[in-house]
């Protein structure tokens, strides 16, 4: 009996015994498994309906990949790049942030973001998948800088059934205007004579990126340049470049088709008190909360000699790290290549898709209002790559502004800003 009690002591030690193996060995692996687990920082300067779009997306991707996990960080766009550059000088940056095309101009010959092309291939990128336009407009001496995830471009909206009850729209719902710039004139004008008076034929905010964006938008229907080829001196100041902002000045003060001194056009035109509305993409998402407003939208209007409009694009950067992990950097970048493959989703927030596959994808073209601008893509001219950009544009604004208070005429307004801008690209 005695014998027997210790045999069934010791196959009790040896179960135990298996069984702590096994237990540690499960231990072992589960850790391992972690281990193999990519963390990744990803910084966003996006405000309001961005921001939700995009955490969805990091949450849909960290669902789906479990073997790479991203952790988002939401930064004010005021302090976004500055709060970027400083991370990368201090050695601290995150490992695959947001970055504006029109930002790449200081980015990359500040040596602050990575090259693509080492890593792309690895990470499962074609090239070949993106939008040409879009795509060029983040490529430099030939190298691929970045990610484009969208552009978002300056289009035209309008009130359906103000112009609907001013017999103003074909059969198609769209306004009924003669081509160019006069015709659109008479467009503003016939709605001036036959919608109740309370009702603006156009809106637009009165100063700062309003009338900048619709600016660029008509200079570049005419094959407008910013700069020289060589990027040091202004380009502006010519017989187009004064066309295009007298045609904005006259909308206000010589037709009386756009009210002075307007904060918000956005908001008037979200309220239905306006027929027409020049501005981003991204208020297709604030117009459709608008439960009374009946709006239909287009592609900015030829006014000129070509189809043209302002434009810019969200795109996927590596910042420069104190130490190069390669395995972080090919998920990096396989990250932004799916929110680029997985554009459906962000394009809820307004913005058109880089990629001509999600754009003709069934989960794109079903969306409303999308698919009636989708083709903005290749109206869009990116303004130059120029470190000085940014402070270019503060000096346009500034001066613009100007115009659109009624302080200086369009001559005075464009040898002053030519001059400015000479002297900033001189330092």
């Amino acid at each position: 009996m005695k014998k027997l009690n210790i045999f069934v002591v010791l196959m009790l030690l040896v179960v135990s015994a298996l069984a702590g193996c096994s237990s540690s060995e499960k231990t072992a692996s589960n850790n391992e498994t972690a281990s193999k687990k990519i963390e990744l920082n990803y910084w966003v300067p996006f405000s309001g309906g961005d921001g939700d779009f995009m955490k969805a997306m990091v949450e849909e991707f960290n669902k789906t990949n479990p073997d790479i996990q991203v952790k988002m960080l939401n930064l004010k766009w005021e302090e976004y790049y500055t709060k970027l550059r400083t991370a990368v000088a201090s050695k601290q940056a995150p490992d695959v942030a947001v970055a504006h095309s029109s930002k790449l101009g200081e980015l990359v010959p500040g040596g602050m973001i990575e090259e693509l092309d080492p890593i792309a291939k690895k990470a499962g990128v074609n090239w070949d998948s993106f939008n040409e336009n879009i795509l060029k407009a983040t490529i430099f001496e030939d190298k691929h800088m970045a990610i484009p995830l969208d552009t978002h471009a300056m289009v035209m909206f309008y009130n359906k059934k103000i112009l609907g009850e001013a017999g103003l729209l074909d059969d198609n719902g769209k306004p009924k205007m003669e081509p160019g710039a006069a015709g659109f004139v008479q467009f503003l004008k016939q709605v001036q004579e036959k919608a109740p008076k309370n009702v603006m034929p156009y809106v637009g905010t009165s100063n700062g990126n309003a009338p900048y964006w619709m600016w660029w938008s008509l200079y570049s229907q005419m094959d407008g340049k910013l700069l020289s080829e060589d990027g040091k001196k202004a380009a502006f100041n010519n017989k187009e470049g004064k066309e295009a902002l007298q045609f904005i000045s006259d909308l206000v003060y010589k037709d009386n088709l756009w009210p002075k001194n307007v904060k918000n056009g956005g908001e008037i035109f979200a309220a239905g008190q306006a027929a027409v509305n020049f501005n981003g993409v991204w208020s297709t998402g604030a117009f459709e909360k608008s439960q009374d407003l009946d709006f239909g939208v287009m592609t900015l209007p030829q006014l000129f000699e070509k189809k043209a409009t302002w434009g810019d694009s969200h795109t996927l950067v590596l910042p420069v790290q104190k130490q190069v992990d390669k395995k972080k950097q090919e998920a990096a970048v396989k990250f932004a290549n799916w929110l680029a493959e997985h554009g459906a989703m962000w394009s809820k927030a307004g913005h058109v898709p880089s990629k001509p596959a999600v754009t003709e994808s069934k989960e794109f073209t079903e969306q409303k209002y999308r698919k009636d601008y989708v083709e903005v893509v290749n109206d869009v001219n990116f303004m130059p790559n120029s470190d000085k950009l940014f402070p270019i544009g503060d000096i346009l604004r500034a001066n613009f502004d100007l115009v659109m208070n009624g302080q200086a005429s369009v001559d005075e307004v464009m040898d002053k800003a030519e001059k400015e801008v000479n002297q900033l690209l001189s330092k």
